[in-house]
Protein backbone atom coordinates (compact mmCIF):
# COMPACT_ATOMS: atom_id res chain seq x y z
CA UNK A 1 0.00 0.00 0.00
CA UNK A 2 1.28 3.48 -0.83
CA UNK A 3 1.84 5.09 2.58
CA UNK A 4 1.37 8.60 1.20
CA UNK A 5 -2.07 7.64 -0.06
CA UNK A 6 -2.82 6.01 3.30
CA UNK A 7 -1.89 9.24 5.08
CA UNK A 8 -4.16 11.19 2.74
CA UNK A 9 -7.00 8.75 3.41
CA UNK A 10 -6.46 9.15 7.17
CA UNK A 11 -6.58 12.95 6.80
CA UNK A 12 -9.85 12.64 4.87
CA UNK A 13 -11.34 10.62 7.75
CA UNK A 14 -10.18 13.25 10.26
CA UNK A 15 -11.86 16.00 8.23
CA UNK A 16 -15.11 14.01 7.98
CA UNK A 17 -15.16 13.36 11.73
CA UNK A 18 -14.50 17.04 12.48
CA UNK A 19 -17.25 18.06 10.04
CA UNK A 20 -19.72 15.65 11.68
CA UNK A 21 -18.88 17.07 15.12
CA UNK A 22 -21.67 17.27 17.67
CA UNK A 23 -24.38 16.67 15.06
CA UNK A 24 -23.52 13.00 14.73
CA UNK A 25 -25.63 11.80 17.64
CA UNK A 26 -28.75 13.52 16.29
CA UNK A 27 -28.61 12.80 12.60
CA UNK A 28 -26.29 9.87 11.99
CA UNK A 29 -24.08 7.35 13.69
CA UNK A 30 -20.27 7.24 13.68
CA UNK A 31 -20.58 4.10 11.56
CA UNK A 32 -22.36 6.18 8.92
CA UNK A 33 -19.57 8.78 8.98
CA UNK A 34 -16.92 6.10 8.43
CA UNK A 35 -18.96 4.32 5.75
CA UNK A 36 -19.38 7.61 3.89
CA UNK A 37 -15.60 8.18 4.07
CA UNK A 38 -15.05 4.75 2.54
CA UNK A 39 -17.36 5.41 -0.40
CA UNK A 40 -16.22 9.00 -0.97
CA UNK A 41 -12.54 7.99 -1.03
CA UNK A 42 -13.21 5.52 -3.83
CA UNK A 43 -15.53 7.88 -5.71
CA UNK A 44 -12.93 10.65 -5.63
CA UNK A 45 -10.41 8.39 -7.39
CA UNK A 46 -7.69 9.53 -4.99
CA UNK A 47 -6.97 6.03 -3.65
CA UNK A 48 -5.42 5.16 -0.33
CA UNK A 49 -6.71 3.07 2.52
CA UNK A 50 -6.66 3.58 6.27
CA UNK A 51 -7.85 2.19 9.56
CA UNK A 52 -10.15 4.38 11.64
CA UNK A 53 -11.30 4.57 15.23
CA UNK A 54 -13.74 7.26 16.35
CA UNK A 55 -14.88 7.58 19.96
CA UNK A 56 -17.04 10.22 21.58
CA UNK A 57 -16.20 10.16 25.30
CA UNK A 58 -18.27 11.85 27.98
CA UNK A 59 -18.17 11.45 31.76
CA UNK A 60 -20.73 8.66 31.55
CA UNK A 61 -20.54 7.12 28.09
CA UNK A 62 -18.25 6.08 25.26
CA UNK A 63 -19.78 5.65 21.82
CA UNK A 64 -18.09 5.29 18.47
CA UNK A 65 -17.17 3.13 15.51
CA UNK A 66 -14.14 1.47 14.01
CA UNK A 67 -12.91 -0.15 10.83
CA UNK A 68 -9.52 -1.71 10.32
CA UNK A 69 -6.97 -2.80 12.87
CA UNK A 70 -6.87 0.06 15.38
CA UNK A 71 -8.36 -0.88 18.75
CA UNK A 72 -10.02 0.74 21.77
CA UNK A 73 -9.59 -0.87 25.20
CA UNK A 74 -10.90 -0.10 28.66
CA UNK A 75 -8.52 -0.87 31.54
CA UNK A 76 -10.19 -0.90 34.93
CA UNK A 77 -9.20 -2.51 38.21
CA UNK A 78 -6.87 -5.08 36.69
CA UNK A 79 -9.41 -6.02 34.00
CA UNK A 80 -9.20 -5.19 30.31
CA UNK A 81 -12.07 -5.04 27.81
CA UNK A 82 -11.79 -4.56 24.05
CA UNK A 83 -14.55 -2.20 22.92
CA UNK A 84 -13.61 -2.89 19.30
CA UNK A 85 -13.57 -6.68 19.56
CA UNK A 86 -16.27 -7.11 16.89
CA UNK A 87 -14.75 -4.84 14.27
CA UNK A 88 -13.75 -5.98 10.78
CA UNK A 89 -10.00 -5.63 10.30
CA UNK A 90 -10.26 -5.88 6.52
CA UNK A 91 -11.12 -4.33 4.15
CA UNK A 92 -9.86 -0.91 5.24
CA UNK A 93 -11.56 2.46 4.70
CA UNK A 94 -10.90 3.65 1.18
CA UNK A 95 -11.38 0.21 -0.35
CA UNK A 96 -15.08 0.84 -1.01
CA UNK A 97 -15.86 -2.34 0.93
CA UNK A 98 -15.11 -1.41 4.54
CA UNK A 99 -17.63 -2.50 7.16
CA UNK A 100 -17.44 -0.10 10.14
CA UNK A 101 -18.80 -1.44 13.43
CA UNK A 102 -20.20 0.60 16.31
CA UNK A 103 -19.51 0.23 20.02
CA UNK A 104 -21.00 1.75 23.16
CA UNK A 105 -20.12 1.56 26.83
CA UNK A 106 -21.48 3.05 30.04
CA UNK A 107 -18.19 4.47 31.38
CA UNK A 108 -17.76 4.45 35.13
CA UNK A 109 -14.05 5.11 35.33
CA UNK A 110 -10.91 3.36 34.28
CA UNK A 111 -8.56 4.24 31.45
CA UNK A 112 -9.40 4.19 27.75
CA UNK A 113 -6.59 3.44 25.31
CA UNK A 114 -7.10 3.76 21.59
CA UNK A 115 -4.14 2.76 19.44
CA UNK A 116 -3.04 1.45 16.10
CA UNK A 117 -1.95 -2.12 15.53
CA UNK A 118 1.63 -0.87 15.79
CA UNK A 119 1.10 -1.12 19.55
CA UNK A 120 -1.44 -3.93 19.98
CA UNK A 121 0.10 -6.29 17.41
CA UNK A 122 3.62 -6.14 18.84
CA UNK A 123 3.15 -5.75 22.60
CA UNK A 124 1.60 -8.19 25.05
CA UNK A 125 -1.61 -6.85 26.63
CA UNK A 126 -0.21 -7.38 30.15
CA UNK A 127 2.72 -5.04 29.39
CA UNK A 128 0.31 -2.46 28.01
CA UNK A 129 -1.85 -2.73 31.12
CA UNK A 130 1.19 -2.08 33.36
CA UNK A 131 1.86 1.21 31.58
CA UNK A 132 -1.66 2.67 31.23
CA UNK A 133 -1.89 3.13 34.98
CA UNK A 134 1.29 5.18 35.42
CA UNK A 135 0.45 8.21 37.57
CA UNK A 136 1.69 10.75 35.02
CA UNK A 137 -0.45 10.50 31.86
CA UNK A 138 2.27 12.03 29.66
CA UNK A 139 4.81 9.51 30.96
CA UNK A 140 2.29 6.72 30.30
CA UNK A 141 1.81 7.82 26.68
CA UNK A 142 5.56 8.05 26.05
CA UNK A 143 6.16 4.66 27.66
CA UNK A 144 3.34 3.03 25.68
CA UNK A 145 4.61 4.47 22.39
CA UNK A 146 8.10 3.09 23.12
CA UNK A 147 6.97 -0.45 24.03
CA UNK A 148 7.06 -1.90 20.48
CA UNK A 149 10.49 -0.37 19.72
CA UNK A 150 13.02 -2.95 18.51
CA UNK A 151 16.56 -3.26 19.91
CA UNK A 152 17.75 -1.30 16.85
CA UNK A 153 15.54 1.60 17.93
CA UNK A 154 13.21 1.17 14.96
CA UNK A 155 9.47 0.56 15.22
CA UNK A 156 8.06 -2.52 13.42
CA UNK A 157 4.98 -0.48 12.40
CA UNK A 158 3.50 2.99 12.87
CA UNK A 159 2.29 3.64 16.42
CA UNK A 160 -0.49 6.11 17.14
CA UNK A 161 -2.33 6.23 20.44
CA UNK A 162 -4.68 8.22 22.65
CA UNK A 163 -4.97 7.72 26.40
CA UNK A 164 -8.13 8.96 28.11
CA UNK A 165 -8.69 9.16 31.85
CA UNK A 166 -11.55 10.84 33.67
CA UNK A 167 -10.44 14.14 35.21
CA UNK A 168 -12.38 13.30 38.36
CA UNK A 169 -13.86 10.06 39.67
CA UNK A 170 -17.09 9.17 37.91
CA UNK A 171 -20.08 8.69 40.24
Amino acid sequence: MDSRRGAEAAEAVLRAVQDAGADVEREETWRDVLARCDVERVASGQGGETTALVACVTRRRVVGASAGDSELWLFQGGESTALTEHQHRKPLLGSGQARPVTFELAWRGGVLLGASDGLFKYVDLRRIQEHVSLADANAAVLALAALPRLASGALPDDVGLVLCRPSAPCP
